[in-house]
């Protein structure tokens, strides 16, 4: 394969650089005039025969051939590296397990199929398994296990295989609780009470402490005891708490410039570093996971150039800051049917740097807890003791 000059050449008598062409043995395959002169197309091996020219002004302007592919190369190094990387990185990803992720509340059950997993090959850091491999393993745990194992599922996704079990359960009796109340476990003023067993003994707007028996599961009838069950229901009131906060007074500002460069990174125990220099300087990174083998993660990294400033928040943007965080904490703590009330600001001081508040939190909150009593009916009823 042929290299081949494309080449600027300046002179005023073009038949005469013809001539000392031929003698020279110079080939030339291909002339065009230009206003800037005359372009034509050498051998690569000719080149360096123009400097023995010394009428004429001469100017290499592009190439062809096998040196053409080598300059695309060098001006795209670092293109071609991440395109080698990525290929071998989908190879990878199509081809290696990293990680098996057993799913199962029971860690008796997850610890046992765990094991029979590694006896068949399936552990982190091996080669994925075909499909038939696959069915025959699922196959031979189920038979080793029959009273602890009523089905499995291997589940390849991406790289890593998720591991779905089902436990064979035998059937016990349940135990059932035979006298118990529900019992406020904390002081506040009742919202809602549901039950299905047992009976109420506060409405709505009543004041509880913690302690106070809710819903009852001793049944009365003109002042004495008929019944016994054990209650079931819940108790909703508005209780309180104090939640002091600390909010910074100044903060940092990121604007993106729209500038995004890509990068590749390496992590594991000793190394957190970019496999290319970095060509921003400030930036927001977003990390995609590509490959994790043998404790080392490949990250593919996007960067986005970012603009820093620092601003000063106002006093009113450092309270609804500070209210902001305020809900944050209490919300994490509350269930689906609880909730934030109302909130009041009891103090706020603004020091050098920071604005301390102090807030009031209303919250409506389930306080009802089953306890179990003891009691003893008398033989008339033709109930037994309970102990």
């Amino acid at each position: 394969m042929n290299t081949y000059v494309i080449v600027l050449i300046k002179t005023n008598n073009f038949e005469r650089f013809f001539l000392k062409c031929r003698g020279l043995g110079i080939a030339v395959f291909h002339t065009e005039i230009t206003e800037e002169g005359m372009i034509i197309k050498i051998l690569e091996s000719d080149y360096k025969k123009l400097h023995k020219i010394w009428f004429i002004q001469y100017k290499k302007v592009d190439v062809e051939g096998v040196l053409k592919v080598g300059e695309l190369v060098k001006k795209n190094f670092v293109f071609f590296v991440a395109l080698i990387v990525g290929c071998v990185l989908l190879f990878l990803i199509s081809h290696v397990i990293v990680d098996v992720d057993v799913i199962h509340s029971n860690k008796e059950i997850r610890d046992l199929v765990t094991n029979a997993l590694k006896e068949h090959g399936i552990v982190k850091n091996t080669w994925r398994k075909s499909y038939q491999e696959i069915q025959e393993i699922k196959e031979s745990i189920l038979e080793e296990y029959p009273l602890k194992l009523e089905w499995l599922e291997i589940e390849s996704k991406g790289m890593k295989y998720v591991v779905r079990i089902e436990e064979r359960k035998i059937n016990e009796e349940e135990t059932v609780k035979d006298a118990c109340h529900i019992v406020a476990t904390k002081d506040g003023i009742v919202k809602q009470v549901i039950y299905s067993k047992g009976e109420a003994l506060y409405k709505e707007n009543d004041y509880v402490r913690a302690g106070d028996i809710l819903i009852t599961g001793s049944i009365l009838k003109d002042g004495e005891e008929k019944s016994v069950v054990c209650a079931t229901g819940s108790v909703y009131a508005e209780v309180w708490y104090q939640v002091s906060v600390h909010v910074p007074l100044t903060y940092t500002e990121q604007t993106e410039t729209g500038k995004v460069r890509w990068n590749f990174k390496v992590k594991n125990n000793t190394v957190n570093d970019f496999i290319f220099k970095s060509r921003v300087n400030s930036y927001v990174e977003e990390l995609h996971p590509l490959v994790k083998l043998f404790g080392t993660e490949f990250q593919f990294v996007r960067q986005k150039e970012v603009i820093e400033e620092e601003k000063n928040y106002t006093e009113e943007e450092a309270l609804n800051k500070a209210l902001e965080e305020v809900d944050s904490k209490v919300s994490s703590t509350l269930d689906e049917n609880e909730k934030i009330l109302y909130k009041k600001v009891l103090k706020k001081e603004q020091n050098n740097s920071t604005m301390d508040v102090e807030v009031f939190v209303a919250v409506l909150e389930s306080i009802g807890e089953q306890q179990e009593f003891e009691r003893e009916l008398s033989g008339n009823d033709g109930d037994t003791t309970i102990n």
